[in-house]
């Protein structure tokens, strides 16, 4: 049976001639395609700015750590000329046990019809200190020319921002009520603020044992550092929906609707923190409990973009096989309507995805889009059967193309097998095109 190619010889002479420019329209629709991707961009920057001046009004993203005693040492080096030179140094003591509650409750603001997650935090930090950890870390090699000029600590408790401080409910420090008072930076970025607290003369033991309550407002991460010897904490949260970083993750955690709880345990042979530090405590982050609800449609439709040209292909070898099968050419203009309905799609995409779920805007997208590329087919062909199918087949195409951006793990093997797919029909319905036509 006669090919339909070699059934209408002028379509067999100008074949060769239309693929090369079906080619050269498809990447020439990617013009379009870099503006969408600056709209995108500007959109996703926008996002960023109504979040952060909701975050600013409150407060940041909060960390915090157990309480240090700061001890004034002094430090005896030689410079490059062989001078004695001497200079004074914090020496930070971690604790020897601490306990952490934390219990977030969470809210929303909005901006606009973007939203960010705050909460208020009320930790609860219990614990003690063995000073006889003070003499032992001096003796470390790591210590060598520093020694201790008082013994009247001051004790510190870091947080990252300090103007997050709702209200410090209680600070006991062995047994006696002490007021809390500013404090100073603690690391050496000066990124950490602190409040701290004068201990009481008769607070100068082997032993100091202290207890602090307060409330701290933050927003989007909420992060500890398990600074000591023997550390334990107690996270939970109200409203939230959280994702849990950091060098630890919780030794259990349990979710139960809009809240959650996550218990860690960890001792200074897995957290590797000395028991004494000069200048500057270590910065590192533990654990990080990300509570910003944020929807992912931004991200999912950039992973969308990627695959444009490989929709705008496969759309246009669609055509292209209904071409062959009837053997009427479909004029490039026709190609270029066909191909901006892609980019079309995008657009809709992104505008109603920020006001509804990601697979509504998805579905209203990809239905509009077919409907109308099918009824365009139809015009173009002269029939409803031609039509129906284009219509079909590209809801096919779309619902391959979201089963792609869904299945992240997948993506590249179902886009490889797609691409062998179409270049298969690109082999067959060119196989004949070196033939003589009558």
């Amino acid at each position: 049976m006669p090919s339909p190619l070699l059934s209408y010889p002028n379509v067999g002479r100008q074949l060769p001639l239309h693929l090369l420019f079906i080619f050269i329209l498809s990447l020439l629709l990617l013009i379009p395609k870099i503006f969408f991707d600056l709209v995108l961009e500007d959109r996703q920057l926008l996002q960023y700015s109504a979040v952060e001046s909701i975050t600013a009004a409150w407060s940041p993203d909060q960390a915090i750590a157990p309480p240090v005693l700061i001890f004034a040492g002094m430090r005896h080096s030689t410079n490059d000329e062989g001078k004695l030179v001497t200079e004074n140094v914090p020496l930070y003591l971690l604790p020897d046990e601490t306990a952490v509650q934390a219990e977030l409750q969470g809210q929303e603001r909005q901006r606009g019809i973007y939203h960010a997650t705050l909460y208020s935090a009320e930790i609860t930090l219990t614990g003690k200190f063995d000073l006889s950890r003070l003499r032992e870390g001096l003796r470390d090699p790591a210590m060598s020319g520093i020694e201790l000029i008082s013994l009247s600590p001051l004790m510190a408790f870091p947080l990252r921002e300090a103007a997050g401080i709702a209200e410090v409910h209680e600070l006991i420090i062995n047994g006696m009520a002490v007021k809390p008072q500013p404090g100073q930076p603690l690391y050496g970025d000066g990124r950490y603020d602190s409040f701290a607290a004068a201990l009481p003369q008769s607070a100068y033991e082997d032993e100091l044992s202290f207890s602090c309550r307060y409330t701290l407002r933050g927003s989007l991460n909420f992060a500890l550092q398990m600074l000591g010897s023997n550390f334990k904490a107690e996270i939970s949260g109200t409203a939230l929906t959280p994702s849990f970083y950091g060098r630890f993750l919780p030794g259990k955690s349990s979710t139960a609707g809009p809240d959650f709880h996550a218990s860690y345990s960890v001792t200074s042979l897995a957290s590797g923190y000395a028991a004494l530090y000069a200048d500057s405590l270590p910065n590192k982050t533990d654990v990080s409990v990300s509570i910003q609800q944020e929807r992912q449609h931004y991200g999912y439709i950039e992973r969308l973009s990627k695959y444009a040209l490989f929709f705008i292909a496969l759309t246009f070898v669609t055509v292209l096989a209904f071409e062959l099968a009837l053997g009427t050419l479909v004029s490039l203009v026709q190609y270029a309507v066909t191909g901006g309905g892609i980019i079309v799609f995008y657009i809709v995409l992104l505008a109603f995805s920020e006001h509804c779920s990601f697979p509504i805007a998805y579905t209203v997208g990809a239905l509009s889009l077919s409907i109308m590329t099918g009824l365009y087919m139809k015009a173009v062909f002269r029939s409803w059967k031609c039509g129906g199918a284009v219509l079909t087949i590209m809801l096919a195409l779309y619902l391959i193309l979201y089963a792609i951006v869904n299945a992240e793990n997948y993506a590249l093997l179902i886009g490889s097998c797609l691409l062998t797919v179409m270049l298969g029909v690109i082999m067959f319905l060119t196989r004949r095109l070196n033939q003589k036509t009558a």
